[in-house]
This record gives C-alpha cells, sequence and structure tokens, in this order.
C-alpha cells in the first residue's frame, strides 16, 4: 500500500510534464508521419493520401542525394575535431591550476549564445572584403612575400563562404568552435569519475602523462565517449541554422543539408507531404548511425 500511494504521488507530480509531452513532442511526431503519407500542398484545401509514394520520391530525387551526402561530409568533418577538442580541453582544465573556472566559462558559453548571433558573428570573420581573417591572411602572405617574392604571393585572401572548396569546411570550423564547450563539460565529468588510485598506481610504475592517459583514462571514458558520439552525430545531422543564414545552401549545391532541403520543400515549395517524408527519411538515416555507433563503442560487462 506505501509503495502505491508513492507511486501514485510521484505519478500525480509527472502528470504536468507527460502532457505537455504527449500534446508537443508526440502528437507531432505522428501527426508528421501521417502527414508523409499525403500529398498536400499547403494551399490546397485537402490532402490526398499516396501512402509511401512521397518515400518513393524521395530516395529517387537527387538533389536529396546532394543534401544526405553534403550533410554526411559535414559529420564527418564536425563529430570527431569536435570531440577531440571537447576532450583536449576538458583534460587540459581537469587541473587544479588557479583560472580554470573562469575558461571553463569561457569556452562554454558559445554553446548558450544563439545560432543566429554565432552565424552573423562569423559571417563578419569571413568576409572577403573586410573580414578579419583574410585581413590577418593579407599580413601574413604580404610578410612572407616580401622575404621571399619568388615562392610566396602577396595574396592571401580566401573567399570563404563563396567558394564550393571551402564554404562547408568553413560552417564545419565555426560548429566545432560553437559546440566544443557542450561536450567540454561531459568530458569534464567522466575525467572527475576516473579513480585517482589508478592514475596514481600507474605514476608509481613509471607511466609517462600520455600513458596514464592512454592505459587508464581513455578506456574509463568509453561511456561517456559513446554519448558525446551519439549526441553529436545527431546533432550534426540536423545542421540548418548555419548553412541557412551564411550560404543558403550555395553556392551550388555546396552547403545544402537535408533539413534546410526540408525547409524549403515545406516552406518555399509548400509541399508538406514531401517535406516530411525528408524528414523521416532522416530520421531512419540518424537511428541506423546511431544503432552502430553502440554497437562499435558499447561497453561490455
Amino acid at each position: 500500500m506505501k509503495i502505491w500511494n508513492r507511486n501514485k504521488y510521484a505519478a500525480l507530480f509527472l502528470l504536468p510534464y507527460t502532457v505537455l509531452f504527449l500534446t508537443f513532442v508526440v502528437s507531432p511526431i505522428i501527426y508528421g508521419f501521417v502527414i508523409s503519407l499525403h500529398k498536400w500542398y499547403i494551399l490546397a484545401p485537402h490532402p490526398t493520401y499516396v501512402g509511401i509514394a512521397n518515400y518513393a520520391a524521395v530516395l529517387k530525387d537527387d538533389l536529396f542525394r546532394i543534401a544526405f551526402m553534403r550533410t554526411a561530409f559535414f559529420v564527418i568533418m564536425v563529430v570527431p575535431a569536435g570531440n577531440a577538442l571537447s576532450l583536449l580541453l576538458a583534460v587540459g582544465l581537469n587541473q587544479d591550476y588557479k583560472g580554470t573556472t573562469f575558461y571553463k566559462v569561457a569556452y562554454y558559453l558559445p554553446v548558450l549564445t544563439s545560432v543566429s548571433v554565432v552565424a552573423i558573428l562569423w559571417r563578419w570573420l569571413y568576409s572577403t572584403e573586410f573580414g578579419l581573417l583574410n585581413y590577418y591572411l593579407t599580413k601574413i602572405g604580404f610578410a612572407l612575400h616580401t622575404m621571399a617574392p619568388a615562392i610566396f604571393s602577396g595574396n592571401w585572401t580566401v573567399n570563404w563562404l563563396s567558394s564550393t572548396k571551402t564554404a562547408m569546411p568553413s560552417i564545419a570550423l565555426l560548429s566545432v568552435w560553437w559546440g566544443a564547450g557542450g561536450n567540454m563539460l561531459i568530458y569534464l565529468a567522466g575525467l572527475k569519475n576516473v579513480p585517482k588510485e589508478l592514475l596514481e598506481a600507474a605514476e608509481i610504475d613509471g607511466c609517462t602523462p600520455f600513458q596514464r592517459f592512454w592505459a587508464v583514462t581513455w578506456p574509463l571514458l568509453k561511456p561517456t565517449t559513446l554519448f558525446c558520439l551519439v549526441m553529436s552525430v545527431i546533432g550534426s545531422f540536423q545542421v540548418f541554422g548555419q548553412t541557412y543564414i551564411l550560404t543558403g545552401g550555395g553556392p551550388y549545391y555546396s552547403t545544402l543539408t537535408v533539413i534546410l532541403y526540408m525547409f524549403q520543400q515545406g516552406f518555399s515549395q509548400y509541399q508538406m507531404g514531401y517535406a516530411s517524408a525528408v524528414g523521416y527519411v532522416l530520421f531512419a538515416a540518424v537511428l541506423v548511425f546511431t544503432i552502430l555507433q553502440f554497437k562499435m563503442l558499447s561497453v561490455k560487462k
């Protein structure tokens, strides 16, 4: 009876959140799947049921394939580099030095900043005419050209966002900087759980700091790494704000991502059913990648 009363009170406290979760999360997911089974031009009076025709059209869509490949390229650039940077920052800040709290806050602040603010800031940095990056590259190029004119050119200006070769790597660099602080805190929490006795024993045995990290710390960080990788892959596949604000998918579709393509289909072409099908195809792809990560990196007890 006591257990029943305790569970009853717990259910009452959970009821408001449950109602909100069902209303604003579960219901839209179900309704979105229903929409994906219809041909729905949003200005038309009624949607037409077409079954899986939208999914078949998505899989045959060359532009969707381009968007998916661009998104996968973005994930490959961002996930390893972002997690490596986060782990490096966490290891550096997991020391008993003065000022580490300041740096923790400084590195985490970009995570709290809106993507629109971050994108506008980096658009200024990437500007070809007056951007800070090109300014310093020009200075470096001029100095090297002065010292060795036969080897170095004086013009080191880069078209960061207007070249098909540099547009997506530029957005990836922005994303790594923007999200490094989030995983940094998670890695820091994982490092705090590494038993100091094991590290001290390894030090007594004559292990170098790198050997202690590789043989003791890194294996114990495997669950933390798995979590960070899974969340990073999910977040990177959903990249939208950076490409929408900085390039709009250009130049020549070089930064067209799946979510941006879905947005264009839904809110520019008004094809809500097709856009919903694009979203669920992406969901299936991310689910497969997530399962593969769990298979490869899961901790066996």
